[in-house]
């Protein structure tokens, strides 16, 4: 297995490099650079040391291929975390990171595993944890509506005008605000964003 840095940080790289002293590490500083990678090999890119379009290149090409693509970051935050991991990067961590945490992520990878920062990953869970409860919340509070009521709440979530609901359900744009009131009371919203919003939560399918 060969460990590649990609790199314009020499501080960084030689992190690393003492870190990972048996890996037979490389050190790059543009992405095509690269040599020929093999099954098995690992490339660390450096998130400080490239521009996000840069970024963007590694992860989404074939030019680090076939070798599993690991992001370090000077300062890990849960929105990059989430943006390594929709790249499709197998692992996301401190840059400066103690040598036996990188020891770690490097069996991780080589076992086919990945590796996140446990802290940001809680906190993707408190998320997520936080998003099921508002959808159900949705869920029931929809259960107020009438089946006329529910076809208005539907049309309002896909953004449609008074207008264009009226002429939809074949009423009155004063039959739509009526309902549009009753449908605000029903569920505890001041407005047509509130409702937006509200809706935002429940699956297209619901």
């Amino acid at each position: 297995m060969t460990i590649y840095v990609c790199s314009k940080s020499s501080t960084f790289f030689n992190h690393v490099d003492n870190a990972l002293s048996e890996g037979g590490v490389c050190q790059l500083s543009t992405v095509t650079l690269l040599p020929a990678s093999e099954p098995g090999d690992v490339c660390i890119v450096h998130l400080s040391s490239f521009s996000d379009k840069e970024i963007h290149t590694f992860v989404r090409s074939d030019l680090l291929a076939p070798a599993v693509v690991a992001l370090a970051d000077d300062v890990p935050s849960l929105v990059n975390l989430l943006t390594a991991s929709e790249r499709g990067a197998k692992a996301y961590f401190n840059s400066y990171m103690a040598p036996q945490h990188y020891a770690q992520v490097i069996r991780l990878l080589e076992a086919g595993g990945s590796w996140f920062p446990p802290a940001l990953l809680r906190e993707v869970f408190a998320l997520a944890k936080a998003g099921d409860a508002q959808l159900r919340d949705s869920a029931v509070e929809l259960e107020k509506l009438t089946v006329r009521e529910r076809e208005l709440a539907e049309f309002v979530a896909e953004g449609r005008s008074n207008k264009e609901i009226a002429l939809a359900c074949n009423i009155s744009e004063r039959t739509v605000k009526s309902h549009l009131t009753s449908i605000y009371e029903k569920l505890g919203v001041k407005d047509r964003k509130g409702l937006m919003a509200l809706l935002s939560y429940r699956p297209a399918s619901a």
